[in-house]
């Protein structure tokens, strides 16, 4: 389990900072990120890039400086699922990634803007 530092938290919960990242089994890239100082916030996050392989934006400079980004090895990228009980409903936080910095093990939720990326894409396409 590897502890992440969110100076601005995230968007909803900008008073948590601390987030803790564990491996769920099973094949898929998926992670359960939870809160540090609230045991009753976690979130189910899967690497975008499984999912939608065309999945692609440019990440500012601002959030590079912010994350101390140094090298593109850094960086991992995740985003927030929501599963619903018809698996073909859940979804996939497209439009706010979660960015890392694996190094310096802080984070932040990105939300990208001027895109076409759905808050709420389909985790599984037909």
């Amino acid at each position: 389990m590897t502890t992440y530092q969110f100076d601005n938290g995230i968007p909803g919960f900008e008073h948590l900072q601390q987030f803790v990242l564990s491996e769920v089994e099973g094949e898929m890239p998926v992670r359960v990120m939870q809160s540090v100082e609230d045991e009753n916030i976690a979130f189910l996050i899967a690497s975008p890039f499984y999912f939608y392989n065309d999945y692609e934006w440019d990440l500012p400079e601002t959030v590079v400086q912010e994350l101390k980004l140094d090298d593109q090895k850094d960086v991992e990228v995740w985003s927030v699922v929501t599963l619903n009980k018809d698996p073909n409903k859940s979804t996939i936080n497209l439009l706010a990634p979660i960015v890392l910095n694996k190094t310096t093990k802080r984070g932040k939720q990105h939300i990208i803007h001027d895109h076409a990326y759905s808050s709420r894409a389909p985790l599984y396409q037909a």
